[in-house]
């Protein structure tokens, strides 16, 4: 049986690791943080209908029940108000079949019947490929197999070391984050799939993350633990470049930035849990081809694009449900192992870059870019 290695327990990476485990293969997840607990990284996303497969296809199914059962609907019109709350519109584009999901919620759910198949603390060095693929941490271990896969995100050191040419593309944003609980007040401000606020130097967007179900409650009926949440309005405000300020208080730099703003857009990030404020590289350059080995890409470490409406995570699942399927090929000798990596190599490249793109012109939705070195 094949062994594959995967760098990285985010999203892709874990999705990947059930839809191989279901297919039968040996697989082994290195994640460079401590341990199971939440990350910083964002906090509700929406999923479409290609992410949701993935999830069905790859998860079992009392996995995939509970993050459907978890999730949160997306129903209802996009608006767009100005800093005082006056209706300019109701028919924001959006994708009404997506769910909502709370990011951190979804990787538990996803690290569970997984077991000692995922390792903690294993930040990687550097690999190898010859015969098998040999990946050093950093803590002086090694692993051995077959494949390697980098999932480990926009900063992947499997990227680093594969594709060395390619450099991340500063979008020179900074970009603060916040979920305040859904209070009543809060929840007429996203009646719908999402919320867009045009200041007149800054753009609020809004998303509602109200769960079917709390977490916790719903975990507990399958004997798996998940952290208790309420439902809550996740926030974010993109800055442009001439704004940017020098503060270590994110919430005073937000309120500086909405002053004189509604004082119900006010009280909503005055109330909120702030994640941290800093400049955000939010995309790659297209990725180009590389030289087909046992040594692959998966998700942000190929593909990072602004973290719009899912993409990022969407685009990620895809290419572990396209990477395993390949892989089985393989494993079950329909295919030689190089050939079926350049199969999957050449459809991420056309998926990923086409997602890079339009991250792109979702960004050019809330501030300028400038045309060119993106």
């Amino acid at each position: 049986m094949s062994r594959i290695l995967v760098i990285g327990a985010g999203l892709g990476g874990l999705t990947l690791a059930h839809a191989l485990v279901r297919a039968g293969l040996d697989v082994r997840v290195f994640e460079a943080g401590a341990g199971a607990g939440e990350r910083t990284q964002g906090y509700r996303i929406a999923l479409a209908p290609p992410a949701l497969d993935a999830l069905r296809a790859g998860l079992p199914p009392r996995l995939y029940n509970l993050a459907v059962a978890t999730s949160g609907s997306l129903t209802g019109p996009g608006l767009l108000f100005d800093e005082q709350l006056t209706l300019l519109g109701d028919d924001l584009p959006g994708p009404e079949e997506s769910r909502a999901f709370d990011r951190q919620v979804l990787r538990q759910i996803l690290l569970a019947d997984l077991g000692d198949r995922v390792s903690f603390g294993k930040r990687l060095r550097s690999f190898t490929d010859d015969e098998t693929v040999t990946a050093f941490f950093a803590d002086g271990t090694r692993a051995t197999g077959d494949v390697l896969v980098g999932a480990d995100g926009g900063n992947s050191a499997v990227r680093r070391q594969l594709v060395p040419e390619v450099r991340l593309v500063d979008a020179d944003l900074c970009g603060a984050m916040g979920r305040t609980p859904l209070a009543e007040r809060f929840r007429r401000l996203v009646p719908g799939r999402g919320t867009m606020v045009k200041g007149p130097e800054v753009t609020l967007m809004l998303g509602r993350m109200r769960f079917d179900r709390e977490p916790s409650e719903a975990a507990a009926e399958l004997g798996l633990s998940l952290p208790r949440r309420e439902s809550y309005v996740r926030w974010v405000l993109l800055v442009p470049p001439t704004t940017v300020r020098r503060q270590e208080d994110a919430r005073e730099l937000v309120l500086d930035l909405i002053e004189g703003w509604h004082p119900d857009l006010r009280d909503l990030v005055r109330d909120a849990d702030l994640s941290a404020v800093g400049r955000s590289k939010v995309f790659d350059r297209p990725m180009p081809p590389w030289p087909v080995s046992r040594v692959t890409l998966l998700g942000d470490a190929a593909h990072q694009t602004l973290a719009s409406g899912g993409n990022g995570a969407m685009t990620a699942m895809q290419d572990a449900m396209r990477l395993s399927a390949r892989l089985a090929e393989a494993e079950r000798g329909h295919q030689d192992l190089l050939p079926a990596l350049a199969e999957y190599q050449r459809d991420l490249l056309d998926r990923g870059n086409a997602a890079v793109e339009a991250g792109k012109q979702a960004l050019r939705r809330f501030v300028p870019v400038a045309e060119e070195t993106r």
